[in-house]
């Protein structure tokens, strides 16, 4: 479904200088349209406008007659908002906390704070969008969050319960989108260059005895955790992941599918509030708490205990790449190479990487690819160099280059066919609960 106004799209009405120079006139105050017995007035329609002027690039028509019917537009639109709100509401099957609501609400307002380089650029952001105060702002946001994560779980809960099947989408349909978002996006949207390879990691091998020690260090957290000390000030204190050690091992949200297998049998199977460990992935040893729950995703924090690794382990991962290399120079099937020696936590095929985001995200495998033939492999190098626990050696092929191009049908087909196919089926919802709602537009 469309994501409600505000959410998807308030990082781009924020944008610096965006909004003051869309200033709309001034409209008189009035209701537009009553649904169910909420209330939509003439300046919701007129906030909207701007959003989408914002968002999109819309353009106010030069005429009062073709705004009028812009409004009415966007007043349908926001009518078919409500009914689904108003119907997700109500159905008692739908738990949404407000734990829930403010979590992702804060983590939002954090991220769209983090665009601005100051607090006086971001109040400016914020006054120039018709609020007081920052403070004003987070209510606003986080009754939009509540809206989404209610019209998401009646969605979501739809769809398992096998009431919001996929709509079919045609071909002549397909190519109808295809052109507006050729028009949308414009010439100056290309495909970016892309590279296409495969790879086996090889990572160091703790001994049984390293393997042993974090264990014996995950219990004794654990330990300390059902004796009530605080989750996060262990997770700061104790974990061996860097990427969230500093958030006292907060993961976000996430959908299955995110994390590695042996971790998310777990985190999916552990109730909200519950803490379960130590789980051993390929990782390591993780001690997991599961802090809110709602249909096909959870949030989660967890703890990280890494088997220490030495000199001697490292070098041996060495001596197994380079076995790998020689083994893959010499005519070896890379497929049958995979189960002997690629470490399970890291992707082998990698599809369609951007190259000028390689070359920022991971440096080092832009620079290997740089003098590299398509179809030969790579010599082993390193990865995770800044922790002897985090350190893993790569065997690549680069399987295919692809310069900057224009994107063609067949590039964004799949895409708009998931697109298409879930905007039917809920349209054909709002459908039947606007018969079944009451509704009055007064404009």
């Amino acid at each position: 479904m469309r994501a409600p106004v505000g959410l998807a799209c308030w990082a781009l009405l924020l944008a610096p200088g965006a909004v003051a120079a869309q200033q709309a006139p001034q409209l008189v105050d009035r209701v537009v349209a009553v649904v169910g017995s909420e209330p939509i007035l003439l300046s919701d329609v007129q906030e909207r406008v701007l959003i989408q002027q914002s968002q999109n690039g819309l353009q106010l028509p030069p005429d009062s007659a073709a705004r009028t019917a812009l409004r009415r537009q966007m007043l349908q639109t926001m009518i078919d908002d409500e009914v689904l709100y108003q119907k997700a509401r109500r159905d008692t099957s739908i738990t949404v906390t407000e734990a829930e609501v403010l979590s992702k609400a804060e983590d939002q307002a954090r991220s769209i704070r983090g665009q601005y380089r100051s607090e006086g650029e971001f109040r400016t952001a914020i006054a120039a969008s018709g609020f007081g105060t920052p403070e004003e702002w987070r209510r606003w946001l986080t009754e939009q969050q509540r809206r989404a994560q209610y019209e998401d779980a009646y969605l979501g809960k739809l769809r398992q319960d096998g009431k919001l099947k996929p709509a079919n989408v045609t071909l002549p349909e397909l190519r109808d989108a295809f052109r507006e978002w050729q028009q949308s996006a414009g010439p100056q949207t290309k495909r970016p260059a892309m590279v296409f390879f495969k790879q086996i990691v090889v990572a160091p091998r703790p001994t049984p005895e390293a393997r042993a020690a974090a264990l014996v260090r995950a219990d004794s957290v654990l330990a300390q955790i059902r004796r009530g000390v605080d989750f996060e000030t262990l997770a700061r204190r104790f974990s061996d992941d860097p990427g969230t050690r500093e958030v006292g091992g907060d993961l976000g949200w996430f959908r299955r599918g995110t994390m590695v297998d042996a971790f998310e049998k777990v985190a999916f199977a552990t109730p909200e509030g519950g803490i379960a460990g130590p789980v051993l992935s390929p990782f390591g040893y993780h001690i997991i708490k599961v802090e809110h729950v709602q249909p096909g995703e959870i949030k989660a924090r967890h703890i990280l205990f890494v088997p220490a690794v030495d000199s001697v382990n490292l070098a041996q991962a060495r001596l197994r790449a380079d076995t790998v290399y020689a083994l893959l120079r010499a005519g070896a099937s890379f497929d049958s190479l995979v189960p002997l020696y690629a470490d399970t936590a890291e992707q082998v095929q990698v599809d369609s990487v951007e190259r000028a985001k390689l070359l920022q995200t991971a440096p080092i495998y832009a620079a290997a690819f740089d003098s590299a033939t398509v179809g030969r492999p790579i010599p082993p190098f390193a990865i995770g160099t800044e922790s002897p626990n985090r350190t893993k050696y790569v065997v690549a092929i680069l399987t295919a280059v692809e310069p900057e191009r224009d994107y063609t049908f067949d590039d964004v087909r799949d895409q708009l066919r998931g697109r298409l196919s879930q905007q039917k089926s809920v349209q054909e919802l709002l459908r039947t609960l606007r018969n079944q709602t009451y509704v009055s537009i007064r404009m």
